[in-house]
């Protein structure tokens, strides 16, 4: 005799870098239209001006706590000032239409970014979603060798070391590893702001394209 089984699995949602319309939307979840058990969050709830975080949880897990206890506690649980600066941040994000603002510059940004692919042939693939995106460098598009391997030895970080010093120099703070640039602007940037970050990027990758293979 056989029996069904059926599993429940909690799906944990971890939205520490990704929430609070980084990708054009509240959360990056939601592109995928799923409903997760418990949400992870951080850094958005306040922009970062104070630490925060916390978590989000589905209606079911909540009302089991109605009748068990949940020990737990923080030093600066339910900071005051943390918490007010969540407040103020989260009506901004609404009175000034950043995720909305995110989900088009981040449209933008893609359409900018084939423009650079064709102009710089050590792009070997761009990823993104809303305003949180990655350039890959390679020495060699069809055989997507990184530009530099990645967990490279200090010997290997010539390329990505040159880049990294590049775009500070010019004015960009963004993180710069391996053969990775990533994309993170702020959610309230406008075209010419995105214009001159994109110059920016362009002139650093001019060096990834000086150790292209063809």
């Amino acid at each position: 005799m056989t029996g069904r089984i059926h599993i429940r699995i909690l799906i944990i949602d971890d939205e520490v870098m990704s929430g609070f319309g980084r990708t054009g939307k509240w959360f990056a979840i939601e592109h995928h239209e799923v409903s997760p058990d418990i949400l992870c969050f951080a850094k958005g709830i306040t922009s970062g001006y104070a630490p925060l975080g916390g978590i989000i949880v589905s209606e079911k897990i909540a009302n089991h706590f109605d009748d068990v206890p949940l020990p737990l506690g923080l030093t600066l649980s339910a900071q005051a000032v943390s918490c007010a600066a969540a407040i103020a941040v989260l009506d901004i994000y609404e009175e000034e239409g950043l995720i909305e603002n995110a989900a088009k510059m981040g449209k933008y940004l893609d359409e900018r970014m084939e423009d650079l692919k064709q102009k710089h042939p050590s792009i070997g693939d761009f990823r993104n979603t809303g305003l949180l995106g990655c350039i890959e460098l390679v020495k060699n598009r069809e055989t997507k060798e990184p530009l530099t391997p990645w967990n490279a030895k200090p010997e290997e970080m010539e390329a990505t070391n040159k880049m990294a010093a590049r775009i500070r120099e010019l004015g960009m703070f963004t993180f710069v590893r391996w053969n990775w640039i990533f994309t993170a602007p702020p959610l309230c940037i406008n075209e010419d702001e995105m214009e001159e970050g994109i110059e920016i990027l362009s002139k650093t990758i001019e060096i990834a394209d000086s150790y292209y293979k063809d």
